[in-house]
């Protein structure tokens, strides 16, 4: 009779915990029932449409940009004005006569354009406009690589969403088969056909499932929560993806090879920082050469004082010349500058050297994890097809009595842990998969 007691108690709870978790399904379901289905593309839109790391980028880029003008070749033009005015007592003594002015007041004008304009400078203006046409590549490069990296990770977040949906299902499926069991259990206690600690049993593994499937879902939420925050968007949506982790048609070495040193954008940025450094070696023999300048403009002045003997003087009109420079000897500072960027300049080639060698050791390491991964997901999905279907089978089983309640479980546990390891391989796949195109350089097409 306690048995009886207890039993009846746990299926209340049962019944309380179905109950709850279809009012919660059904709340969901319309608080997101007019909420826009987003695909990766669409997600993918968004980021790049509002993550800060993005907008950071793009707004540097567009000041390498606005650093390449034609202002190096163009003359500098000044006005300059200026006004003095002086108040003095003055005493003058000549040959015996004096001559006294108390408060003589003097007024200085002048006012003038001048030009300035580098007609020869040992080819540097060239050179600088040439180097900045250089950092504007390298800054659009780099805005080419935040945006692949980002595509990468927004692809890495949505299929972990996509992962942790499937395990959530997984995890459902199982809970409805551990509600069955424990409904089959109990009413087999009643009938007297079963003892009752085997629906107490059944009872225990409900309780774990349902742990279980809570987990899961919070993982879901989580998920959603490092999507949205890539995306910038709000934090508290979710339930906005129904998609599956579909792979490619296999990758091929070669192709990846070829791209990787075609395509690859940070070997793309190596090699432009490797002509900065050719241009600066350039810039710093510049100095070495003689610098033409020609100057040119008009001046108005005025001069206007209380003497006696001249008091306005007053010149105006234009001027205009030539004048050439060059630095015979600056304490040693053209060499040392000239050996700094030669060092400069084979630098930049040992850092692409090395970043080279880097990318092919990356792209053999990834190939041979993805090719593995291929191979796992292939065994994978046939054990989860056959897990699936022997926990079917086992249900019915276990109605017929044919098969005993821990022997069950054991299904389940076979069913979760395949579903588990088929999703993961798949996503580890995928993964795999967009690091190949990324350092292919073939991640935006």
């Amino acid at each position: 009779m306690v048995m009886k007691k207890k039993i009846f108690i746990y299926a209340g709870l049962v019944a309380w915990l179905c109950l709850l978790s279809g009012v919660e399904n059904i709340c969901e379901a319309q608080k997101y029932s007019d909420e826009r289905i987003m695909t990766l593309d669409s997600c993918i839109r968004q980021a790049l449409r509002a993550n800060y790391s993005i907008q950071i980028v793009r707004n540097e880029e567009m000041q390498a940009e606005n650093n390449v003008t034609i202002g190096p070749f163009l003359p500098v033009v000044s006005l300059q004005a200026s006004q003095d005015q002086t108040i003095a007592n003055r005493k003058m003594e000549s040959d015996g006569v004096a001559d006294e002015q108390d408060w003589a007041r003097s007024n200085n004008l002048f006012a003038g354009i001048a030009l300035n304009w580098t007609l020869f400078d040992g080819m540097e203006m060239f050179v600088a406009c040439d180097r900045y046409e250089e950092l504007m590549a390298i800054g659009e490069l780099n805005t080419k690589a935040a945006v692949e990296n980002l595509i990468v990770e927004v692809a890495s977040c949505y299929y972990e969403v996509v992962r942790q949906q499937s395990k959530v299902d997984a995890a459902r499926h199982s809970l409805d088969l551990s509600m069955l069991r424990y409904k089959e259990a109990y009413d087999k206690y009643v009938l007297g056909s079963l003892s009752g600690l085997e629906a107490l049993q059944a009872k225990l593994d409900l309780n774990a499932d349902s742990s279980t499937y809570m987990q899961e879902q919070q993982a879901l939420k989580s998920a959603y929560i490092t999507l949205n925050t890539v995306m910038n968007a709000d934090l508290h949506r979710h339930q906005y993806i129904r998609d599956s982790i579909v792979l490619r048609t296999p990758l091929q070495f070669q192709e990846l090879e070829r791209n990787v040193l075609e395509c690859n954008t940070t070997l793309q940025i190596g090699r432009k920082n490797c002509k900065v450094s050719e241009l600066d070696m350039k810039i710093a023999r510049a100095a070495l050469f003689p610098k033409l300048n020609f100057q040119g403009g008009y001046n108005f002045s005025q001069i206007k004082s209380p003497s006696k003997v001249t008091t306005l003087n007053r010149s105006n009109g234009p001027y205009w010349g030539f004048s050439l420079s060059m630095n015979v000897f600056n304490r040693l500072e053209n060499r040392r500058k000239i050996r700094n960027a030669r060092l400069d300049m084979a630098n930049s080639e040992l850092t692409y050297q090395e970043a080279e060698l880097q990318v092919r050791s990356d792209l053999v390491q990834l190939y041979n994890i993805y090719t593995n991964n291929l191979l796992l997901v292939n065994f994978e999905k046939d054990n989860a097809r056959i897990a699936f279907e022997n926990l079917d089978a086992a249900m019915e089983n276990y109605k017929l009595g044919s098969l005993a309640g821990i022997e069950f479980r054991e299904f389940q546990r076979s069913y979760i842990d395949a579903v588990d390891r088929k999703v993961s391989a798949l996503y580890d796949t995928k993964i795999s998969e967009l690091s190949l195109l990324l350092i292919s350089g073939q991640i935006m097409r």
